[in-house]
């Protein structure tokens, strides 16, 4: 007879955090395997999804409704940390704006946040200096993504036997259970010149369809990777003028909420499916493709690391954790040489 273990919180060593449920479901629709609950720090207000993805253990959440930012990233990340201490990295995977004026980067394509030359990664573009010249300076900088993860992305990007699309299959896995995440078509992926305003008094967008960009065909509908710097915020960017600025300043290549609150409290990789172009035409018709699209990279990625031998219950391991606790807490539990 097969004797079935319990799971614990050991068995879990890679995060996930979503900002929004759809965002999740993408993550969910790609598990290999699901687990039931485990028993939490108590003061841990998150809701969980365990299982496994590419072969590890997963510990996946999304922020709580109606809360957005980086506040509530980072508190979510804090709680994540202290319930689940046999964690290395966390994934932070879902949609952004994107910058069309760095790269030709199209509605549904992916965007991986790694360091560019002196820069981690991920900018917090709105916490810095500003000066008399008009000049923001940044004042601080965000921790890189985990070396086991940077190893993994230049594993992928050398892969000679990588398939022109490696995120077919997952995306058509994630369509065939739910064909809201299913590709919308090229022809709904349209660009407008940064002066050109859409009012909010107007239904649609189809009064500036003579004023779309002419942009280089595509000769396929999978999303394209880029790699490069990530910008996170407290605001929604929906001001092309600015968009481009701050892409000019820092070579940006999309823009999103959650980031700059996380990076710091534990090793995070940023992956982002393009779901807008950041400016004043923002809808949502993209999101779902371009949250699968995220997924897509993540469980990819994933098949390139090496599990982690996470200690079983009665096992006697020494794991170096870091204890992240959220303003108000006051536990504290040795992990060294403890039999679980």
């Amino acid at each position: 007879m097969v004797n079935h273990r319990e799971f614990t919180v050991y068995d879990y060593t890679v995060g996930v955090i979503c900002a929004l449920d759809k965002e999740l479901l993408a993550v969910r629709y790609l598990l290999d395997s699901t687990h039931p609950e485990v028993k939490v720090h108590p003061r841990d207000t998150n809701t969980y999804t365990l299982g496994t993805l590419s072969r590890h253990g997963i510990v996946a959440t999304c922020l709580p409704v109606a809360e957005y930012g980086t506040n509530s990233a980072a508190s979510v990340a804090s709680q994540m940390y202290m319930s689940f201490p046999a964690m290395q990295f966390c994934l932070l995977v879902g949609i952004a704006g994107g910058a069309p004026s760095k790269e030709d980067i199209g509605l549904g394509d992916v965007v991986v946040g790694v360091p560019t030359g002196t820069r981690s990664g991920v900018i917090q573009y709105d916490m810095g200096k500003a000066t008399p010249e008009d000049c923001f300076l940044e004042t601080g900088s965000l921790q890189r993504p985990p070396r086991v993860l940077l190893s993994a992305i230049n594993g992928l990007r050398s892969n000679p036997t990588l398939t022109i699309n490696p995120l077919q299959a997952f995306l058509e896995t994630i369509a065939q259970q739910d064909p809201k995440y299913a590709f919308l078509g090229r022809e709904y992926d349209i660009l407008f010149p940064r002066g050109c305003v859409h009012a909010p008094s107007e239904a649609n967008c189809e009064g500036h369809l003579g004023l779309k960009v002419q942009r280089p065909a595509r000769s396929f509908e999978y999303p394209c990777i880029h790699y490069g710097l990530i910008a996170s915020g407290n605001k929604v960017i929906r001001d092309a003028v600015l968009r481009d600025r701050l892409a000019d300043q820092y070579g940006f290549l999309c823009f999103e909420m959650e980031a700059a609150g996380i990076l710091n409290v534990l090793p995070s990789l940023v992956i982002r499916g393009i779901c807008d172009y950041s400016d004043s035409h923002k809808s949502k018709i993209w999101q779902d493709y371009a949250a699968a699209a995220a997924a897509a990279y993540a469980k990819l990625l994933l098949s390139q690391v090496r599990v982690y031998d996470a200690p079983y219950p009665g096992e006697t391991k020494m794991i170096d954790i870091r204890c992240v606790l959220t303003p108000g807490t006051f536990w504290h539990d040795s992990l060294m040489n403890k039999n679980q």
